[in-house]
């Protein structure tokens, strides 16, 4: 409702101005495995639905942030996964 446009500079040196939050996130230039597999889910949820790229963004974001303790314990991700499935 406020519409918090975001001024960004993609690489060529061009200015995007945008809300989206999968604009956002294709303009951002990421090594990390983990943040590749997070840019690839919201542009599977824009085609998919297209809107709610940053609410799935939240959403997987807090679901790893829970999972990190397990992790700490040398819990296996697919058990992490496994009990994500039953919940």
């Amino acid at each position: 409702p406020r519409s918090m446009l975001k001024m960004l500079l993609d690489p060529m040196g061009g200015i995007v101005i945008t809300n989206d939050g999968n604009c956002i996130l294709r303009e951002v230039d990421v090594s990390h495995p983990t943040a590749k597999s997070m840019i690839e889910l919201s542009r599977a949820q824009d085609e998919e639905v297209g809107d709610g790229t940053t609410s799935v963004i939240v959403l997987a974001g807090e679901m790893l942030i829970q999972s990190e303790p397990f992790l700490r314990d040398n819990m296996h991700p697919t058990v992490i996964v496994q009990g994500y499935h039953k919940a």
